[in-house]
């Protein structure tokens, strides 16, 4: 089945690059985009196999909508029904297609011979961040949702945030957004966030790679900053030490300056010695044991081919969530066997609950699931699971129930929530290992 999956699958855009990219493109339009369109969708479809040849993405509906009349915050809401907000068009459609796609197959709506009582109501987020405000909002006072789950980039994160804690909506975010929750007492946010993934990376690092010393090559962004920032401290803590940090500029495709810096002095007299055709300048061997590049795949492969021509050898390259892409096993990755990064989601991972996710995903849709599908899966399976419980009529009361949650088992590991209502995961080590991604904790 693997292999058959592996032979249909179509290249998928993970979530960390989805997050950071799409955060990249809209942050500056937070003041000044047009108001979106609110575009919604209503499914309680009929049930199909999950197998079945007829099974096909939902039709989603676009109704234009005026912007809703803020209703009373005494007025019932439906049980039943869960809100989602997803780009359903523009740049990103196509991720958020699928994890829309993802929710309903959580929601078990393709099920054979049941009926589902769930409602999935979707709002099209479109591509400003006045969108998600929108979509908040339509959904929060007019669909009458008891929850919302919603996918972001960092910007339209802080606004779906403010506007949920506003109408007084739960809403749980599946966005990198470190802090977001702070708002108030009715955001969540379910995703292995920047602190998480540095955590378990060092940890790693320190017990299984027994690594103590490392030097940083980092991309001067706020992103990179921010995880320059976050190692350094977990590696005081540990009782490590970060030798060096070196920045780079974000449009950089030669880093033999960053490497030289790297290196010291041993690169020395033999920089300017001519190298034999086919050969490499010389042979260094570092200070550090480990490198940590928190940046795309594509950027860590030009870095990790340099190092390899410069003969910068026994570096343990680790990185961040932001390699996982379906470029990084492309041409050159075997510069970077060996290589291990942490994330919350692999397709051959190691976990039953992963595997069967895989195979019936694949079976509904004839394609892999990616990062964001099984985020979005987990997020709606939480969110039901609560429901479950037929004296939750109040969105006060589903909060304080999902504030309860501790060792759900989902596709993407076990989830926990506590009063910071960022949720618990443990991150997934993965590693290269003879050109493939595997999952070695």
């Amino acid at each position: 089945m693997k292999n058959d999956r592996l032979l249909a699958v179509m290249p998928i855009l993970f979530l960390a690059v989805f997050l950071i990219s799409w955060s990249s493109g809209h942050e500056a339009a937070v003041k000044s985009a047009a108001a979106a369109e609110v575009k919604s969708i209503e499914k309680s479809l009929p049930a199909v196999e999950a197998g079945s040849s007829e099974v096909k993405p939902p039709v989603v509906l676009q109704p234009e909508i005026s912007p809703p009349v803020l209703a009373p915050l005494s007025e019932p809401v439906n049980r039943h029904a869960v809100g989602c907000i997803f780009p359903l068009t523009g740049r990103f459609a196509d991720a958020g297609n699928k994890a829309l796609d993802a929710v309903l197959l959580s929601a078990k709506i393709f099920n054979q011979g049941s009926y589902s009582p769930w409602k999935v109501v979707a709002a099209d987020s479109g591509e400003t961040p006045e969108g998600i405000k929108k979509a908040v909002s339509y959904l929060a006072d007019q669909a009458k949702v008891i929850a919302i789950i919603a996918i972001a980039g960092t910007a339209e994160a802080a606004i779906a945030a403010i506007e949920a804690q506003k109408r007084q909506v739960p809403l749980i975010l599946i966005a990198s957004r470190e802090g977001v929750t702070e708002v108030g007492e009715y955001v969540f946010q379910h995703f292995l966030t920047p602190a998480q993934q540095i955590q378990a990376l060092t940890k790693y690092a320190g017990h299984t790679l027994n690594v103590a010393i490392f030097a940083v090559l980092y991309p001067e962004d706020d992103y990179g900053e921010e995880m320059l920032r976050l190692f350094r401290g977990e590696i005081k803590k540990s009782g490590g030490k970060v030798d060096k940090a070196i920045p780079y500029s974000k449009k950089q495709t030669d880093f033999t300056e960053q490497i030289k810096k790297l290196m010291g002095d041993k690169l020395g007299a033999s920089e300017n010695v001519p190298a034999p055709a086919g050969k490499s300048k010389g042979r260094w061997s570092a200070d550090f044991e480990a490198l940590f590049i928190p940046d795309s795949s594509l950027r860590v492969k030009m870095i990790a081919s340099q190092l390899a021509f410069y003969d910068v050898k026994a570096v343990q390259l680790i990185g961040t969530s932001l390699w996982h892409s379906s470029d990084l096993l492309k041409k050159g990755a075997e510069y970077l066997e060996g290589a291990v990064f942490p994330d919350s989601f692999l397709v051959n991972g190691i976990l039953p609950e992963t595997n069967d996710f895989v195979d019936v995903y694949y079976s509904a849709y004839s394609r892999e699931p990616g990062n964001i599908d099984a985020l979005a899966y987990d997020t709606m399976a939480l969110t039901l699971g609560v429901l479950q419980n037929h004296e939750i009529k109040t969105r006060t009361e589903f909060i304080k129930a999902l504030l309860a949650v501790q060792g759900f088992r989902g596709v993407t590991g076990s989830i926990s929530f506590h009063g910071s209502r960022v949720a618990q995961k443990d991150a997934f080590i993965l590693k290269v290992q003879n050109g493939k991604l595997e999952q070695v904790e």
